[in-house]
C-alpha cells in the first residue's frame, strides 16, 4: 500500500494533530524525507511522540518505517520527472504540449496506484442508491461537478448543486435528509464551508463521499468514503484536472456497468426524449 492509501484508510482514527503532521509529510515530501520524528513534529507544531503514534496508526513499526516509505515513493516520483525531462529534450525549447503530455501520463499512472477499482465501486453505489445527490464543489473544481452533475442528470438521477457561499449553501441543504449523498469536489486545501456542510449531514444521517487530492485525507470532518489521488506537479504548479475528471469518469461507467439495465432503461427513455425535442 501506498502511504496516501493507509492515510485513506486510517482517515476516521486521525487526529488533528495527526493530520498536521499529514500536511507536513504530503506537501513538503521533499524536506521531509529528511527529517527526523521530532523535527517533523516541531514543523508540524505538534508533540513530538506524535509522528510515532501517526506511523503506527498506519501500520508502520515506527517512524522510520514511514519515513523510508515516504522515500521510496519520493525517489519513484524523482524516476517519472526525469523520464519526461528526457523526453521533453527531445524536443524544441517551448514544447508545452509534449511536456504537458508526458506530465498527464505520469499523473494517471499515479491515479492508478492511489485509487483501487474497489473505492469506486463504493462510490459508484453510494451515489446509485442515493434518493438525491447534493454536489458541492468550489474553484477549478466547479468544471468537473459540473460535468459530474449533468452525466448523473443523463441516469435520471437527481443532482442538487450547492453553489455560492454559506446562507446560500444553507437554504439548499434544508431538505437534506438520511436517504440523501452529500459529494464533495476539493483540491489544493479545505473550502469554507466544507466542516458545516459534513457536520449537518452527519447530524441528519445522510452519507458524505469526497473525491480529492492529497488534501483529501486532512481535511476535517473526514468523510465517509474517501477517492483521493495526487494531481501531478505540486506546490504552486500546474496540477492536472484530469485526474479528478477521470476519477469521475471511472464512478459514472462504474455505475453504468454495475447497473447496467436500470441505466440503459433511462438512456433510452432520455434519447426518445431528444427525438420529441428535435
Amino acid at each position: 500500500m501506498t502511504l496516501l492509501s493507509r492515510i485513506q484508510h486510517t482517515s476516521q482514527k486521525l487526529t488533528a494533530a495527526d493530520r498536521k503532521v499529514i500536511e507536513v509529510l504530503l506537501g513538503q515530501q521533499a524536506e521531509a524525507v529528511f527529517l527526523s520524528a521530532a523535527q517533523l513534529a516541531e514543523r508540524a507544531q505538534v508533540h513530538e511522540t506524535t509522528a510515532t503514534r501517526l506511523a503506527q496508526k498506519l501500520g508502520f513499526s515506527g517512524y522510520p518505517e514511514l519515513r523510508a516509505q515516504l522515500q521510496r515513493e519520493v525517489m519513484e516520483g524523482q524516476d517519472a520527472a526525469a523520464r519526461m525531462r528526457r523526453s521533453v529534450s527531445k524536443v524544441a525549447d517551448g514544447s508545452y504540449l509534449a511536456d504537458l503530455v508526458q506530465s498527464e501520463i505520469s499523473a494517471l499512472e499515479q491515479l492508478a496506484r492511489s485509487i483501487d477499482q474497489r473505492d469506486v465501486d463504493t462510490a459508484s453505489d453510494m451515489i446509485f442508491a442515493a434518493r438525491r445527490v447534493f454536489i458541492f464543489a468550489q474553484g477549478h473544481a466547479t468544471a468537473v461537478s459540473a460535468f459530474l452533475q449533468r452525466r448523473l442528470d443523463r441516469f435520471a438521477m437527481t443532482t442538487v448543486m450547492l453553489t455560492g457561499r454559506g446562507r446560500d449553501i444553507a437554504e439548499r441543504l434544508t431538505s437534506l435528509g438520511q436517504d440523501d449523498l452529500v459529494l464533495v469536489l476539493a483540491f489544493r486545501k479545505q473550502p469554507t464551508d466544507y466542516a458545516a456542510i459534513m457536520g449537518h449531514a452527519a447530524q441528519v444521517g445522510a452519507r458524505t463521499l469526497l473525491i480529492s487530492d492529497l488534501a483529501g485525507p486532512t481535511m476535517t470532518p473526514p468523510a465517509e468514503h474517501l477517492l483521493a489521488a495526487p494531481r501531478g506537479r505540486s506546490g504552486t504548479e500546474f496540477q492536472t484536472p484530469i485526474v479528478p475528471m477521470t476519477i469521475v469518469n471511472a464512478i459514472l461507467l462504474t455505475i453504468a456497468g454495475r447497473h447496467e439495465p436500470q441505466i440503459v432503461t433511462k438512456l433510452e427513455e432520455l434519447a426518445d426524449l431528444f427525438d420529441r425535442f428535435a
